[in-house]
């Protein structure tokens, strides 16, 4: 064979192999880049649902099927929610550092308790109470503009915890007793009370507080009678039965003993 010929074949043998080479690199390359892909799409499939459909969201169902627009709330519920209310409004006071007078008391709200601890003039624990009437309307709602003008007839303040507060005086600290509402979170936007509604409202004091006892009941039945008459709804007790004669002597013995039980503790 000659010589060129040769060299011309070992020449084209070797750029066949080089091809080779590269041709079976680029193929090993995309073959893992397809593997890639596959394995991407596999865990994809794993992570969505069986169905492959996408989960829808689960809205909450609500008891009250007669207004769309409002949600009540369950008297056990409404009641851990006023603790809670209280529980922040003292955080948010501790917060600003408020100084109280000698005569008056911080609260402090145990939730695994339903008699929370109230710190008094000595340090000492005693016994806290709460106060609690509600304003329900039967089927309507109560429109925001007819809750402001009832607020400022019954010199109810909007403050801390967007809720309305009957004070002692203008600008005192501590309130005799507070209004929420009864749709969750139990606030009233006061920038936005032109739309707002809810079917009712309650009115709760916390025991010990500024005044005394009787004193503070009274005061907060008085308002609330005023409010039901003004609202055209109906005056409720903490557990939503009409508000009878009979009760309401209950709730002022209930009362009695709770101040009782509350110079015992102190006096030891």
């Amino acid at each position: 064979m000659d010589a060129d010929i040769l060299r011309l074949v070992l020449f084209l043998a070797g750029v066949g192999l080089i091809l080779g080479i590269y041709f079976w690199d680029r193929h090993k390359k995309i073959n893992l880049r397809v593997n890639a892909i596959h394995k991407a799409e596999q865990r994809q499939r794993e992570k969505s649902p069986p169905s492959g459909k996408p989960e829808l969201r689960q809205e909450p169902v609500w008891d009250n099927e007669d207004d769309e627009d409002s949600v009540s709330v369950a008297p056990d519920d409404l009641t851990d929610r006023l603790k809670e209310l209280g529980d922040i409004v003292e955080e948010k006071r501790a917060e600003k550092k408020v100084l109280f007078t000698a005569e008056q008391t911080a609260f402090e709200f145990s939730q695994s308790n339903e008699t929370a601890s109230v710190i008094g003039k000595q340090d000492r624990p005693v016994p806290q109470k709460i106060l609690q009437l509600n304003i329900m309307t039967k089927n309507r709602a109560i429109s925001g503009d007819a809750l402001m003008r009832a607020a400022r007839d019954l010199k109810l303040e909007h403050g801390e915890m967007e809720i309305f507060h009957r004070y002692m005086e203008s600008g005192s600290h501590k309130p005799v007793f507070s209004m929420a509402s009864l749709v969750e979170p139990g606030t009233f936007p006061l920038d936005a009370m032109a739309g707002f509604t809810t079917p009712g409202v309650t009115l709760f004091a916390q025991l010990p507080g500024p005044l005394g006892g009787l004193e503070t009941f009274e005061q907060m039945l008085a308002t609330a009678q005023r409010l039901a008459a003004l609202l055209d709804a109906e005056l409720l007790d903490q557990t939503r039965s009409v508000l009878s004669r009979q009760t309401i002597e209950h709730i002022k013995e209930e009362i009695n003993e709770h101040s009782r039980l509350v110079r015992i503790a102190r006096s030891r």
